[in-house]
Order: structure tokens, then sequence, then C-alpha cells
């Protein structure tokens, strides 16, 4: 059932977060203005909520004209609950990056997902996390002077 509505959310997620984008501000090119990165974001999923809804399409005809499932089929499909997972972690993201900063919350959530379950091994996500804070952190508030959300540490 996931198949044939994932396009269509994708899509719309895609045009609420270009309205809001647009909305804040885009700039132009040369001067980008603080909704510009998240426009992009938004076309780019409006894009491949469209490329999926169309192979979507396709798929569910083929399924119609042959009704034995392929053993390819079968090992596809996906876990409904990763994509549940992910959307809460960047939801949780957004609620949570001011208040507490990016420092802790961009490494919970790298270490979320990260972190596989089936695998139950904490040492590389713990270090991949931690490559991910330092690089970005490095990146933007020491190289671009970009000031991150500090959070309940004022000194960070």
């Amino acid at each position: 059932m996931l198949n044939w509505i994932e396009g269509p959310i994708w899509v719309a997620l895609g045009v609420v977060i270009s309205l809001l984008s647009y909305r804040t501000g885009t700039g132009s090119l040369s001067e980008p203005g603080p909704g510009f990165v998240a426009l992009a974001s938004g076309i780019f999923m409006i894009v491949i909520g469209s490329i999926r809804s169309i192979a979507g399409r396709g798929a569910s005809r083929q399924k119609a004209e042959d009704p034995g499932e392929s053993p390819l089929r079968k090992t596809a499909v996906r876990p409904s609950y990763r994509l549940v997972y992910t959307l809460v972690l960047l939801v949780l993201y957004a609620l949570l990056l001011n208040s507490i900063g990016y420092v802790i919350t961009t490494f919970l959530v790298m270490f979320g997902l990260f972190f596989d379950p089936e695998k139950r091994r904490f040492v590389v996500p713990f270090f991949a996390s931690l490559v991910s804070v330092a690089v970005t952190y490095t990146l933007f508030e020491i190289w671009l002077k970009t000031q991150l959300p500090r959070g309940f540490f004022p000194w960070w």
C-alpha cells in the first residue's frame, strides 16, 4: 500500500517546504536568502516524488499484468518502520535544535540514523556521529563563521 502513496507524499511535502521557504525569502543565486536552500530542497523533493509516482504507476501496471511475484520483488520490500523512524528523528531534530543546541542535537540524531538495531553495534555509529558533528561544526562555525544554535551551552 505504501508504494502507490509514497510519491504523492514526497510531492506534497516538497510543495509545502517550497511555499514556506518562498515566504521566508529566497534571495538570488548571487545573494541567497534564508529560504534558498529550503526552496532547492523542496523542488528536489517534488522532482523525486514525481519520478517515484511515475515509476510506481508502471510497477502497479506490471504487477496487474503479471500475477506471479518475482523473488527480487519479495526481497526488495522495505520495512515501513524505518521510514517512520527517520521522519520522527528529523522532526525531533527540528524541534530540539534551538533549545538543546547544534552539537548535542546533531550528534544524537546522527547516532540514531547511523545505528542499526539488527547489528547492535555502538562503536561505529558513535564515531561516525562524532566525526559528522566535528566536520560540520568546523566547516560552518570556524571556517565560514556561521553561528549555529548554541542551546543551553552559551560558550559553544
